[in-house]
């Protein structure tokens, strides 16, 4: 197939250059999720090859579950067609809204962009993905999303969307996670002027995961457009001490719990830096999460006593 864009052009000429690097695109709305051409189409524009492997079905909340609908050591994968959302904005033709993916749209179907839906959860996919399963590709960076809302605060600890990055960040892959506001929480659909914007964070934000050693998952979240606005820009931030939404158990009854999901108290966080904060200002925001890590600097001495209560060689429970 005959190069069609810039950079494509130039890796091809230069005979020195072996193939390109790979891109593994996931999310956890499932491969249905419209925000995973976003991640596509500004992967294949910064040179990268794209492997799309998203869950099957929606797999919201699975944080870094690593699970999957397995036939014994089958996985199931299918090929499937990308969804592609309408973009709106400054930059985008008000005549075409998907006039912006017209040339990744061509590539669908070849080795340059693969579309699979993999019954696991979105971690699962990351992690045999790192493992070259998807067509033997071993891939050079992660991105995840685009979730359809947003992932603040320290409720990021429970997103698939976040877990599926933070599992590549794990085994020393740079990894991207993104997320959308969306017009309303009932419908989660994220408008075709927040897809424009989503897409105008992603492009500087895909660079300096790329620029920077992979020491950590770069979470962008970017807030929810009408129809003539624009974000104010993209600002680092901290995480909030509680995210867009919270459960609370408000009824238990005999056998069950009734829970339902409120929002956080109208008072800004004491932060006027953090993610929630600034979204709220029309800002999108991008904040480094850490990888599982050994934590250092706090003594375990102590255990030794634990430990010495026990003979060596004895089992615990009976002694013996």
């Amino acid at each position: 197939m005959p190069p069609t864009d810039a950079a494509e052009t130039a890796q091809t000429a230069d005979p020195t250059d072996r193939e390109r690097p790979c891109a593994l695109v996931t999310n956890d709305d499932g491969v249905e999720g419209r925000g995973l051409a976003v991640l596509a189409v500004a992967a294949l524009e910064a040179g990268f090859d794209v492997v799309v492997a998203a869950p099957s079905r929606d797999r919201s909340g699975a944080s870094a579950a690593v699970d999957g609908e397995l036939d014994g050591d089958r996985l199931p994968v299918a090929e499937v067609p990308l969804p592609w959302p309408d973009l709106a904005g400054p930059d985008q033709p008000d005549d075409d809204p998907q006039a912006w993916c017209a040339q990744a749209r061509r590539h669908e179907g070849t080795d340059r962009l693969r579309v699979l839906a993999v019954g696991a959860s979105p971690a699962f996919c990351t992690r045999v993905g790192l493992r070259g399963a998807f067509g033997g590709r071993v891939p050079d960076v992660v991105l995840s999303g685009v979730n359809h809302g947003m992932n603040t605060g320290e409720a990021v600890l429970h997103s698939g969307t976040v877990g599926a990055a933070l599992t590549a960040t794990v085994f020393g892959v740079r990894a991207l996670a993104v997320s959308a506001g969306v017009a309303s929480t009932q419908t989660l659909e994220v408008s075709a002027t927040t897809w424009g914007a989503v897409l105008d964070a992603v492009r500087p934000a895909l660079r300096w995961v790329l620029d920077h050693e992979p020491t950590g998952t770069l979470n962008v979240n970017v807030p929810h457009l009408d129809a003539g606005e624009r974000v104010r820009g993209l600002r680092p931030a901290t995480l909030a001490a509680a995210g867009v939404a919270q459960g609370s158990a408000f009824e238990a009854g005999e056998g069950y719990v009734r829970l339902t999901a409120t929002t956080p108290l109208e008072d800004p966080p004491e932060d006027p830096g953090s993610d929630t904060v600034l979204l709220a200002q029309g800002w999108a925001t991008a904040t480094l999460l850490a990888s599982v890590e050994q934590r250092t600097g706090v003594p375990l001495d102590d255990l030794d006593d634990l430990a010495g209560a026990v003979p060596a060689g004895t089992s615990p429970s009976t002694g013996r």
